[in-house]
């Protein structure tokens, strides 16, 4: 299988490669880098599109240079110095190698960011290297049940302003800080082969010019034997473009196709990413109402623009999904969010809403239960049981508020509350109860500091759960995280 290919890749490629000085994406060891990134570039102190996670680093790293610190606000200023101290540690560390550990009370029903994950406990050892053009690291985890994965894992090899990439990383696709619609890192990381731009900026071809700072990524994967249909595979596509100051523009596009007893040849996937249609019946000449996409198609579009109010960047963003197998573009048939962000009392404060309530029809509008679902593909835009895009799966609106504060020590203070309306209670409810539904209250915050080589991150989050029919119950999770970096 692809997955177990990539994951021999990756081991064989780490161990032929010798001492190195960087990683080629920012934020793979500590996502909180990521938001660094976007916090100088919403302030316009990095010229890049940064609303895709992991972001290249190549470009970053050249515009961090010539910046002072001692010349921004306090907020820039932060990110700046943890940026700078980044980089000098990736130019005097030839590898990079750390131990984790992670444990909570119970498995974890929400995921986030860089929050609590699905897992209840987990072990991870890590070894990251790179020679020249040539990248890899070794992610070995070890969670209970005796189960182990190699997520987080991949080598790559860069060429010119392109990367090509084997392994199995979360990513984020989207301005939204507490969840994105289209792919996020709720589930685990798809195994694929990944051909990437290996900058964000702005290109030096004049023919391009007009885009802006830039990014494209196009991935195949592979969904294993977790499907209904074994070994389906997926493609995945991102663009973003910044044609317009403080306008941050995006698109996504994701299809699942192929696998056991489906077409799965090399002209098959042409047939996807070309949009051919085929006859549902089985037959070569049909109605063309009885004529469909090859593969389920999620398409998304995403933006943030920037404006500057009180001297300070002001965030609009939003992403509107469209999912199905029709060639016909269904109206209801959509998932939105939209938010907005700024920043109060030395931190990054957002307001955030989505909504995976859509209608199966345009002519009846109370048939739902239809987004991320697939007739083909029983688990739909799934990988083991959890959503690949928002955290609380389909059927759901969720408003979020949050608040991030970086110090100038290196420490991290995260809070935040969210009101979430499910139509379902999970995908694993079998009761079938006609109206079931529920709405739930959750606070969450970590507090993450660094002593010497130790990152320590402690956190809790608080449920209140009122499930009509069944009465309130509260939940209390706590976690923790403890990484040594050697």
């Amino acid at each position: 299988m692809l997955g177990k290919s990539i994951a021999g890749m990756v081991i064989a490629g780490i161990l032929s490669i010798p001492k190195v000085s960087a990683s080629p994406w920012i934020g793979t060891t500590d996502p909180q880098l990521h938001y660094d990134v976007q916090i100088l570039a919403e302030m316009g102190y990095l010229k890049v599109s940064a609303s895709t996670f992991p972001l290249p680093w190549k470009d970053i790293a050249d515009q961090l240079q010539p910046l002072q610190a001692a010349d921004m606000p306090v907020i820039a200023a932060t990110a700046t110095r943890r940026l700078q101290h980044y980089a000098n540690l990736l130019r005097q560390q030839a590898t990079h190698t750390s131990l984790t550990l992670y444990g909570a009370t119970d498995q974890s029903r929400f995921a986030s960011f860089d929050g609590q994950q699905g897992e209840k406990a987990r072990v991870n050892g890590t070894l990251e290297t790179r020679s020249g053009d040539f990248a890899a690291k070794v992610s070995a985890n070890f969670q209970t049940g005796g189960e182990t994965n190699f997520d987080q894992s991949f080598i790559a090899y860069q060429f010119g302003d392109w990367n090509l990439r084997a392994g199995a990383i979360d990513q984020w696709w989207g301005p939204g800080h507490a969840n994105s619609l289209v792919l996020s890192n709720n589930a685990r990381p798809i195994p694929a082969l990944a051909f990437s731009r290996s900058r964000s900026s702005a290109s030096e071809d004049s023919w391009l010019s007009f885009l802006g700072p830039w990014y494209a990524t196009a991935q195949v994967g592979q969904l294993l034997d977790q499907y209904n249909v074994a070994d389906s595979k997926i493609w995945a596509s991102r663009f973003t473009a910044m044609p317009i100051k403080g306008l941050e523009l995006g698109l996504s596009w994701l299809a699942t196709w192929g696998g056991e007893n489906q077409d799965d040849d090399l002209r098959d996937f042409f047939d996807v990413i070309t949009l051919q249609q085929r006859c549902t019946d089985g037959t070569k000449n049909c109605e063309p109402s009885l004529r469909n996409n090859v593969g389920n198609h999620i398409v998304g579009l995403d933006f943030k623009y920037t404006i500057n109010l009180a001297d300070r960047p002001v965030n609009l963003y939003g992403q509107y999904i469209h999912e199905g197998e029709s060639t016909a573009f269904n109206a209801s048939n959509h998932a939105s969010q939209w938010g907005v962000s700024s920043y109060l009392w030395n931190a990054k404060v957002y307001l955030e809403y989505s909504d995976t309530n859509v209608s199966c029809t345009d002519s009846v509008d109370d048939i739902r239960q239809c987004f991320y679902e697939s007739g083909t593909y029983s688990p739909g835009y799934r990988f083991y049981n959890r959503a690949l895009g928002d955290t609380s799966d389909s059927e759901a609106k969720m408003w979020s508020m949050g608040y991030l504060r970086h110090f100038s020590d290196g420490d991290v203070l995260e809070l935040a509350v969210r009101k979430i309306n499910l139509k379902q209670v999970s995908q694993q409810d079998t009761s079938n109860i006609p109206g079931l539904t529920e709405e739930i209250i959750q606070l969450s915050g970590y507090y993450q500091t660094v002593w010497g080589n130790w990152q320590v991150k402690l956190g809790a989050v608080l449920d209140s759960s009122d499930i009509n029919l069944r009465g309130t119950d509260q939940d209390l999770l706590g976690f923790a995280e403890v990484k040594y970096s050697f």
